[in-house]
């Protein structure tokens, strides 16, 4: 049979092989892109890391590698100079509400602009897409003002209201694309059973956007973890500031003291990592499920 088969076509075997030649040197590529993604994406975290076990002689002279000595008194003292006990019970504070209003505000103006038929609703949707361009900076002399005439500028509640205000217009995008993903039938089902629209998003359409709020909550809650310039503006008062605002503390006018600065930044990095392990499959499937629907 193999004799026959080198008759018939003697250049058979050599195009397999060619072709197997071909496919292990693309599977290797990818493994190679891959594995510099991976060390492109993980070493900057060692490195800030073994930053913050260094000396300040240990880490100018052996910038990259790891610490020849463990400087743990590094976190002691980044601990009390940012005073990261009350700066990050501010930023959960801020952080949480910030979330829960802007979920429960985006999520219904979503379902309104997914669902509801009314006069005026692709306009509504045109203009908050509009306000996605507008740069932040931008609006920080009116948000200011409004603030300061609601009599909550430097409070907490303000800050939570800014940053939900801000990040509305791209919730409420993210939301209606994946309100618009869920099947229509099943809220009818719901409505001839006797269930009121509310109920109908309350029982229906919420538990299954899970995945939608969970990108949401990842999105803006790194944002609102990490956001300095709008609470550097509204917050003065040293303790109601979040987290961002106490690594200053490491910045001086001439210098800067970068062990204790990665030891602090290591010390509020690991809520941001913990969060995105916990939600990741809902992240991924609210970016593959609704992001793309229009």
């Amino acid at each position: 049979m193999a004799t026959a088969a080198r008759q018939t076509n003697p250049d058979l075997f050599p195009d397999l092989f060619s072709k197997h030649l071909s496919d292990r040197l693309k599977l290797l590529l990818v493994y190679a892109i891959l594995i510099v993604a991976t060390v492109q994406t993980i070493y900057p975290l060692f490195w800030m890391v073994f930053g913050s076990l260094k000396t300040d002689a240990d880490l100018f002279n052996n910038v990259w590698g790891p610490p020849r000595m463990m400087v743990w008194q590094n976190y002691v003292d980044a601990w009390r100079i940012a005073d990261l006990g009350a700066r990050i019970g501010n930023s959960i504070i801020i952080t949480v509400l910030s979330l829960t209003v802007l979920l429960i505000v985006s999520s219904i103006a979503a379902y309104a602009l997914a669902r509801l038929r009314f006069p005026g609703r692709g306009a509504i949707f045109l203009i908050i897409l509009a306000t996605m361009m507008i740069p932040p900076e931008v609006t920080v002399i009116p948000l200011f003002i409004v603030v300061r005439t609601l009599g909550i500028l430097n409070s907490r509640f303000g800050l939570v209201f800014v940053y939900a205000g801000t990040s509305m217009a791209f919730s409420i995008f993210l939301l209606r694309g994946f309100f618009m993903s869920i099947p229509p039938e099943l809220e009818d089902a719901a409505l001839v059973d006797g269930a009121n629209r509310l109920q109908v998003f309350w029982y229906v359409v919420l538990p299954l956007a899970r995945p939608g709020l969970a990108t949401v909550a990842i999105f803006q809650g790194m944002f609102f973890w990490n956001e300095f310039f709008l609470a550097f503006i509204f917050i003065r008062q040293a303790e109601l500031q979040t987290i961002p605002l106490g690594l200053v503390n490491f910045f001086y006018r001439y210098s800067a003291d970068w062990t204790l600065y990665f030891a602090a930044l290591s010390m509020v990095t690991i809520p941001v990592i913990v969060l995105y392990v916990a939600m990741q499959r809902w992240f991924i499937e609210g970016l593959t499920a609704g992001a793309v629907k229009s």
